[in-house]
């Protein structure tokens, strides 16, 4: 990868966000950033000059070719209808590819793994509109089925998961899907080995750090844009630079988060109990 303007040689911010709406509960108000302030955020981004890759591209050319010197991964979460109908048409101003992860078990219906934030109500898009998000060059990929924590079910109920995921993206939409995002960043080696086992090209969790040469390409580190943190938020996110300790405290934080989840049992196949984190 080339050097960064900063210097940092191959460093790539991911970009996670969820919804972008006005409306939200009050658990869920962090993650619905309003379309202004998206609006104000990506043109910041193509005034600085950044250029977007999907993540099957940056993952596709971590090993193999340089990535552009201001690249940024632009990543959607959860397929929400409100992606079609107001990150879309900026996007599609500025010319911007981005990557939208889809629970397959929610198309064309409401987010019911939402339901511990009060947001069980909240329209996923359908297989029309994703042919329609496809053909604009955005990357389809498999964020499971049903949405669970796949760090708390049986192997055999991820491997089901992340394989029925990826084959109705494929046979509905008649397009290859080489990427996952696990369900709320969490993961294990398990959950790793059941992605790798299912031909995933590469997988993204969060971790609150940019990628770099070197990273586990089926664990790619991602940064969570909040609503309300504007444009100045955004730029303070796309210099957080993964230094040796703040990886060491990113793994120390999933460890520790993972521990906390154990105490409280997993609710069925949907389980939602914690903070959502996509």
């Amino acid at each position: 990868m080339s050097a960064r303007p900063d210097g940092a040689a191959g460093e790539v911010p991911v970009l996670m966000y969820h919804s972008i709406a006005t409306d939200a509960t009050r658990k869920f108000r962090r993650f619905a950033v309003d379309p202004a302030e998206f609006t104000a955020q990506m043109e910041f981004l193509a005034a600085a000059g950044y250029q977007t890759m999907t993540a099957a591209e940056l993952a596709g050319r971590e090993s193999r070719a340089p990535v552009p010197s201001r690249a940024v991964v632009l990543t959607f979460d959860d397929a929400y209808t409100d992606f079609y109908s107001a990150a879309l048409p900026v996007l599609r101003e500025h010319g911007f590819r981005a990557t939208l992860y889809v629970p397959t078990g929610y198309v064309g219906a409401t987010t019911r793994f939402n339901v511990s934030v009060g947001e069980e109500d909240r329209p996923v898009l359908s297989w029309r509109a994703l042919a329609d998000v496809a053909a604009e060059g955005i990357e389809v990929a498999a964020h499971s089925h049903s949405h669970p924590q796949l760090d708390r079910v049986p192997v055999a109920v991820a491997s089901e998961e992340v394989r029925r995921c990826r084959s109705l993206l494929e046979d509905k939409l008649g397009i290859a899907v080489d990427g996952f995002a696990y369900p709320f960043g969490f993961w294990n080696r398990a959950a790793r080995e059941t992605v790798a086992a299912a031909g995933y090209r590469y997988a993204c969790a969060v971790a609150e750090l940019m990628t770099a040469p070197g990273d586990d390409v089926l664990a790619l580190p991602r940064l969570t844009v909040n609503a309300g943190i504007g444009v100045a938020g955004l730029t303070r996110l796309l210099d957080v630079r993964p230094t040796p300790a703040r990886r060491r405290a990113a793994a120390a934080k999933r460890v520790a988060w993972q521990a906390v989840r154990r105490l409280v049992p997993p609710v069925g196949r949907d389980p939602q109990e914690g903070r959502p984190v996509t």
